[in-house]
């Protein structure tokens, strides 16, 4: 049997070991339920059921809005109190002086922001009056200055600011595929290791056929629960546009950078893949392992690539963008941000592609070895040693 034959099926009974319908299914039902919930939440706001708030005024009543209504107020303080109490106001209104205003209740007035509203544009107009001014003239007054910029490319200056989201998006949720690996690797292949089935395994295919499905298996998992909740992120999307008009940019991401930025995500799950599939094959026991702590390593990437949004175009920035431990996050922020080029483009996906062939070779050695030793973990000079093994 090939070592291909051997990889793909150890990655199919990866693939199927954590994968169940009843699971994905669930959590479409659950986005669906909550898309449901928001668009019924969403109607019940905008539906106008008449719950207006009455606000007794003594003195020159401000401009009715929203749903406050300004009435007289009583002549007497007894009077206006027993109008509260009985329920015929919400609330009793008395300016104390320029700006400022007592608001006596019987509860929480939970109207207070937008009655605070009406109440400033009502004094801006008294005192705009006072000055001679209109509510333009203070408008262009008050206007800052504006900086409309232009790109050569038309095309980049309309999609610019989608795109941007499009790779804060895929960078977040390719983190959080990482995580979700790790911890399905984490816990594979140490209960492997302590139930001692790995000798019954090494006698049927290579420890480098088996590190590659393991690898490729739970990567395929990972990324089809992902897909799971970005398809229940975009139905919850869909009805909140529909109940807050939430707009939908049509076309706005170019088909060139949203391959490139899905590439550079599945590349960079494969390196940690490969590499976390190695430490958790030395590890003896999860619940006592300092190594653990190995899973915040991924981190460490993305934080330093958040050097590309100072500036894109500086020596850093672009060495960030081809060196394969932080390309996956640092390049997308350069397509969106600048102009990286294909030529950049295209080392970049070589260098990752070569780095994860080689950490799967690593990976491999150490494998081989870690799996059958217990007890004392090795340290990382008997790490590299194994790993060296390959070369």
């Amino acid at each position: 049997m090939t070592h291909a034959r051997q990889a793909w099926i150890v990655a199919c009974w990866e693939f199927r070991r954590y994968f169940k319908w009843k699971d994905q299914i669930i959590g479409i039902a659950f986005f669906l339920g909550l898309s449901g919930f928001a668009w019924f939440a969403g109607w019940l706001g905008t539906r106008n059921d008449g719950n207006t708030v009455t606000i007794a005024v003594a003195g020159t009543r401000p401009a009715a809005g929203g749903r406050v209504a300004f009435v007289p107020a009583a002549a007497t303080d007894s009077a206006r109190v027993h109008a509260l109490r009985a329920g015929a106001v919400n609330g009793m209104l008395v300016q104390q002086a320029d700006g400022v205003w007592e608001l006596l209740v019987e509860k929480e007035p939970t109207y207070r922001a937008e009655l605070a509203r009406l109440l400033s544009d009502e004094l801006r107009r008294e005192r705009l009056a006072g000055t001679g001014l209109t509510e333009a003239d203070l408008a262009r007054l008050l206007e800052p200055a504006r900086i409309e910029v232009r790109f050569v490319d038309r095309q980049r200056g309309d999609r610019g600011l989608a795109e941007k989201v499009a790779a804060g998006t895929v960078i977040f949720i390719m983190t959080m595929a990482v995580f979700n690996s790790l911890a399905y690797l984490l816990t594979g292949i140490t209960s492997e290791k302590q139930t001692r089935v790995t000798e019954c395994v090494v006698s049927a295919i290579s420890p480098q056929a088996w590190i590659d499905g393991k690898v490729l298996g739970i990567a395929g998992f990972t990324l089809v629960s992902v897909g799971n909740m970005v398809v229940g992120a975009l139905v919850l999307a869909f009805a909140a546009q529909f109940v807050w008009d939430f707009p939908w940019p049509e076309g706005a991401v170019r088909a060139g950078v949203l391959i490139t930025l899905l590439l550079f995500g599945v590349l960079g799950l494969l390196l940690w893949n490969s590499f976390f599939a190695a430490v958790a094959a030395t590890i003896s026991d999860p619940n006592t392992s300092t190594r653990t702590s190995l899973m915040m390593v991924p981190l460490i990437p993305v934080v330093m690539s958040l050097a590309v949004l100072r500036d894109p175009d500086a020596l850093l920035s672009r060495f960030l963008a081809v060196f394969p431990l932080t390309s996956a996050p640092a390049l997308p922020m350069r397509l969106v941000l600048s102009d990286p080029g294909l030529l950049e483009i295209g080392l970049a996906v070589l260098l990752l592609a070569g780095a994860i062939w080689l950490m799967r070779r690593l990976a491999g050695g150490i494998f081989e070895i870690g799996m059958l030793l217990y007890g004392k973990e090795p340290t990382l000079r008997e790490m590299v040693r194994w790993a060296r093994r390959v070369s």
